[in-house]
């Protein structure tokens, strides 16, 4: 049997995470975010396996990801969440290595190419964002349904200001607005299809 807990801070971000399974700890996470309640750090314990990640951000937009191996710069489309490319520097070498988006009308990514047009990812989705079929994984690309990003180590999706489980189309955590944006407070959308909600309307002004 495997299970997972969950840690938040005073203002119900989360903070930490434990994916166990037959009582043993496989997996452990941690998170921090800035004052603005963007997250902007992440480490992760995957069976042995550490990872850190840092977050740059402009607006609700996140302009960069770091990690010791490698820097990651993100270009959207004007005025949207939805991403054109992205600039990669590994450590070490002279020459940035660019990636272009493919998404669907939502912007959710759906393929991810090379400056020679060679596919280096490709996946197909469930209808609430679930990834039912990746078929093609050379790089590591974690953006997924419309914009959010995958955390490999929990499976949930950072959507700003709380996170998103694609199995069950649900947020874990009430939305942060409360009943201003409807009766159910872990919905995500009536619809995933013709609704886009990344982030929270009146927090569009943060820079």
């Amino acid at each position: 049997m495997r299970w997972q807990t969950f840690t938040y801070d005073s203002e119900n971000r989360l903070v930490k995470t434990e994916t166990l399974a037959n009582s043993q700890v496989e997996v452990t996470s941690g998170y921090q975010y800035d004052s603005l309640g963007r997250r902007v750090g992440k480490q992760s314990d995957i069976q042995g396996q550490t990872d850190q990640k840092r977050f740059l951000w402009q607006g609700l937009r996140m302009l960069r990801e770091e990690s010791p191996e490698q820097s990651s710069l993100y270009l959207y489309e004007p005025g949207s969440y939805a991403p054109l490319a992205r600039v990669d520097q590994r450590e070490g070498e002279v020459e940035n290595t660019i990636y272009y988006y493919h998404t669907d009308q939502i912007g959710t990514p759906l393929e991810m190419t090379d400056a020679e047009g060679h596919i280096v990812w490709q996946a197909k989705y469930a209808p609430w964002g679930l990834i039912k079929q990746l078929v093609v994984s050379e790089v590591e690309q974690n953006l997924r349904f419309q914009g959010q990003y995958f955390d490999v180590e929990t499976g949930l999706h950072y959507n700003t200001f709380r996170y998103y489980d694609p199995e069950i189309g649900r947020f874990i955590t009430q939305d942060p607005i409360g009943l201003s944006g409807g009766d159910n407070l872990y919905l995500y959308a009536p619809n995933p299809y013709p609704h886009h909600k990344p982030h929270l309307a009146k927090n569009e002004g943060l820079v």
